[in-house]
């Protein structure tokens, strides 16, 4: 508030001005200073009486990309309005970086507005809202009047997501466990499944006419479904932190951190391109998650890896089910690749190929080194 400050320094030095040298006009522009001071402070301060704040929180976030916080002001007064109105949020600013303060022009006596803030989350976990306050120096920008408003709220913020290289990926499930194959179903492609009763409202077109012919009896011709490649990404955090093997210098929180945002960039790639995707964590007490695809699917794995405490101790074992799945795995370590987490068919990444892997990187355009425990074509 330094405008207030500067005027009330001017109201001061008039004031001992007129009183040195009394004169109409001293003392006019005296008491027109003090006027204008109290007229400032009561207008708006009776103005944001009836103003009742409300915040809109969402319910996630993403490391890299705008979070926007809403909120709902609403004037409960019956004939006077509200005007520049300014909101400030109370969040943790290692967490959150604002980039767009929310702010309201005019609220009409009974009505109710909306405004938005804008954060950049600089780390992903939860991220826990406190109060927020609703400001307002209105009619002449001296006295600042503030209403304090207490909500909680949480906004679970989802790993960044790097641009992987397409090709990467359709070389790990090339020609591997993972690639393109027949279902066990029938579905609507060409090739032959097999031969069922005939049902109500199946197409003639999928009549079995040599078989209606011998037995007398209708049957459908079933035909076979390719199914999408299928990608377990394998999240080795067995080792603590402070036991990495890293080089003088290098962060191994920041290896960690590297490893989870490559795993979350795998992800989001197989599920742009199509493909079932699972996730399993070793070190880390979350259950594997089963082969699926779809919207709801990755939002629950970006969420896993969201709530990944690196603080916690690790548990034994490697976070793969017993069951026998058909899918291509492919595990990424923060520090070195350790070939004897998974099958000998799996890939290997390390968060040090990082630039390696990501399409923006330096190395994109020389093609990612072959990786530990490949199978090449």
């Amino acid at each position: 508030m330094r405008a207030g400050v500067y005027y009330v320094l001017a109201i001061l030095a008039m004031g001992v001005a007129s009183g040195a040298r009394p004169n109409n006009l001293l003392i006019w522009v005296f008491s027109a200073l003090i006027a204008a001071f109290l007229v400032s402070g009561v207008v708006s301060g009776f103005m944001m009486l009836g103003v009742r704040g409300v915040r809109i929180e969402p319910r996630r976030g993403r490391v890299g990309e705008p979070l926007v916080i809403r909120y709902e002001l609403r004037n409960r007064a019956r004939f006077l309005p509200v005007y520049d109105v300014a909101i400030a949020e109370n969040v943790d600013r290692t967490r959150l970086e604002a980039a767009g303060d929310a702010w309201v022009l005019h609220v009409g006596p009974g009505d109710v507005v909306h405004a938005e803030a804008v954060f950049r989350p600089l780390r992903r976990g939860p991220v826990r809202l406190g109060g927020f306050e609703l400001a307002s120096t209105f009619p002449f920008g001296l006295l600042k009047k503030v209403l304090r408003f207490t909500q909680q709220g949480d906004v679970l913020i989802h790993p960044e997501i790097q641009p992987i290289r397409d090709d990467l990926l359709v070389r790990v499930t090339a020609r591997a466990a993972g690639g393109d194959r027949m279902s066990r179903s029938g579905g609507g492609a060409d090739d032959f499944f097999g031969i069922r009763e005939y049902r109500p409202g199946d197409s003639i077109r999928h009549i079995a006419w040599k078989r209606l012919a011998g037995t007398g009896k209708l049957a459908t011709i079933e035909r076979g479904r390719a199914v999408p490649p299928r990608l377990r990404v394998l999240l080795d955090l067995r080792a603590p932190t402070d036991r990495l093997r890293v080089a003088e210098g290098e962060d191994p929180r920041a290896l960690e951190e590297r490893a989870i945002v490559l795993a979350a960039s795998f992800i989001s790639l197989a599920d742009r391109l199509g493909y079932e995707y699972a996730l399993s964590v070793a070190g880390v007490a979350i259950p594997a998650v089963p082969l699926r695809k779809g919207h709801f699917h990755r939002e629950k794995i970006m969420s896993l890896l969201a709530t990944i405490d690196l603080d916690a101790a690790r548990v034994p074992g490697n976070g793969l089910s017993t069951s026998d799945e058909r899918a291509m795995l492919v595990c990424i370590h923060p520090d070195r690749a350790d070939a004897s987490i998974a099958p000998d068919a799996s890939w290997h990444f390390t968060a040090r190929q990082y630039e390696s892997v990501v399409a923006r990187g330096p190395a994109a355009d020389r093609g990612a080194p072959e990786p530990k425990g490949a199978v090449s074509g």
